[in-house]
């Protein structure tokens, strides 16, 4: 959806994207960010780890005017961070603004998750490795660019599903023609994958359905995007349940 949001009808788009104003109203704030991450090769970080670092909300902002100053590599990546528990004020921003995703969409999915919404802050193209989420995802773009590539439920066998099976063991944004051979005989199955590839910018939103794979990619400037998590409507569930997820909703609201 294309600009669905401008900074009148909500202001986070303006004011989640200036620094200054995130050091004023929270740099106080300690926050817990993802810093376990390996180069591939075209450079990109990739982080394969939910947060496991608590530091101070100014020292994130300093890296990420150090890395638009001097280039400096991305040590952190603030990313699957809880407003309400972590952030509470830009929550609040976010609650005061006139529209929201979850204010205009809400009612086309079921329950928020009771955590609310969450933030994905990054730069140097961070990038997030293959996997999938047990909710509906709706995605609002701040600053920078988001790009994805996303695999149906249906590719779920050819793309290597490993740890807990949440996770793939593909590399992000690597198609079967450009794997080196000793990949592509490993990885074999994946050329009969069907990805769609979609990048997002400021004021656009994604709706991404559970239990479709994602790798996740930003852009080489600051971006961010708040991330709404839904339960299942009932008549999604009862469809999941019965097997037959492919049927069309009735009565449903479009999303």
């Amino acid at each position: 959806l294309r600009g669905v949001l401008d900074e009148g009808s909500f202001p986070p788009l303006r004011d989640f994207a200036d620094i200054g104003f995130l050091r004023r109203r929270c740099g106080r704030r300690q926050v817990v960010v993802k810093s376990l991450a390996h180069k591939d090769k075209t450079g990109r970080p990739v982080f394969v780890t939910d947060p496991e670092l608590r530091l101070p909300l100014s020292a994130f902002l300093d890296s990420v005017e150090e890395h638009e100053r001097s280039g400096t590599p991305p040590p952190f990546y603030l990313g699957k961070v809880g407003l309400n528990k972590e952030i509470p004020e830009l929550a609040e921003e976010i609650d005061r603004a006139p529209a929201s995703p979850s204010k205009v969409f809400g009612e086309c999915f079921g329950s928020p998750i009771p955590a609310g919404v969450f933030t994905y802050f990054g730069f140097g193209r961070n990038t997030t490795a293959v996997h999938w989420d047990a909710h509906d995802n709706l995605l609002l773009c701040v600053t920078g660019r988001k790009r994805f590539i996303l695999y149906p439920p249906s590719d779920a066998r050819h793309v290597y599903p490993c740890n807990d099976f949440s996770r793939s063991a593909l590399l992000p944004f690597t198609c079967f023609a450009d794997m080196s051979p000793e990949l592509q005989e490993k990885f074999a199955r994946s050329a009969q994958a069907r990805p769609v590839e979609v990048t997002i910018g400021p004021g656009d939103m994604l709706y991404l359905p559970s239990c479709w794979w994602h790798a996740v990619e930003g852009s080489e400037e600051r971006n961010m995007i708040l991330v709404w998590w839904f339960e299942f409507r009932a008549e999604k569930r009862e469809l999941a349940i019965s097997g037959n997820a492919g049927g069309r909703f009735v009565g449903a609201p479009a999303v």
